[in-house]
């Protein structure tokens, strides 16, 4: 009779156990915590998008309304004119200066200082002379360019006066036409005027007069 007892006992605590599991892990499936991490996931992200759609919307309203604010203010704006009426604005007068056009720069921005003129001979020209270089105060080098062949009697001509009244002697030119003539002895802070020269068939040839100053 004991062992029956006993045995009663311990299937009724095999069942209450029985029991006691399944009301557990019943309750424990219709939780909402043990919903699939995949689908809670979907779910956020889905609000997510939701709440920042909705942000935005409103983001853009709220910028439209301070737009139409603006708007609206910019209407309260009043123009004060009675700056033209005052008697200190009436006092100003035009100052302006008219500017006579003139030639900008110099017409041989590589001439040295001190040279009045510059060569305007046509590059057509038989005989060019050239701007005079390294300039001191007794000192000069005359040049001169030939654009033909056969020229003879290359020399320059040059004074204190257009006249021109020293020749110097017979120079001569370089392969690529040019040709250059050191004159000494000439007075300090004097303008001197000169030419290129040259005789092209027998005949005689000379370039632009220009002029330049010593130092």
């Amino acid at each position: 009779m004991k062992i029956l007892h006993n045995k009663f006992l311990i299937i009724s605590i095999l069942a209450l156990l029985l029991g006691i599991s399944y009301l557990y892990f019943s309750h424990d499936l219709n939780s909402k915590d043990i919903a699939p991490i995949a689908f809670r996931a979907s779910l956020t992200s889905s609000n997510q998008s939701s709440s920042e759609a909705v942000s935005s919307e409103d983001e853009k309203i709220s910028s439209d309304i301070s737009f139409l604010t603006t708007l609206v203010s910019l209407k309260k704006i009043k123009i004060d004119t009675s700056l033209f009426t005052n008697k200190y604005f009436n006092r100003l007068q035009n100052n302006a200066v008219k500017i006579e056009k003139v030639v900008p720069g110099r017409i041989n921005p590589f001439a040295p200082m001190g040279v009045d003129s510059v060569n305007t001979t046509t590059p057509s020209a038989k005989i060019i002379t050239d701007s005079p270089t390294q300039i001191t105060d007794k000192t000069a080098i005359l040049n001169g360019t030939i654009n033909v062949s056969g020229a003879t009697d290359i020399h320059f001509e040059y004074g204190t006066t257009p006249q021109l009244n020293i020749i110097t002697p017979t120079v001569k030119q370089s392969l690529v036409g040019t040709f250059i003539k050191n004159v000494l002895g000439l007075t300090s802070k004097t303008n001197y005027f000169y030419k290129a020269c040259a005789k092209v068939n027998n005949t005689p040839l000379c370039g632009e007069v220009i002029s330049f100053t010593t130092n």
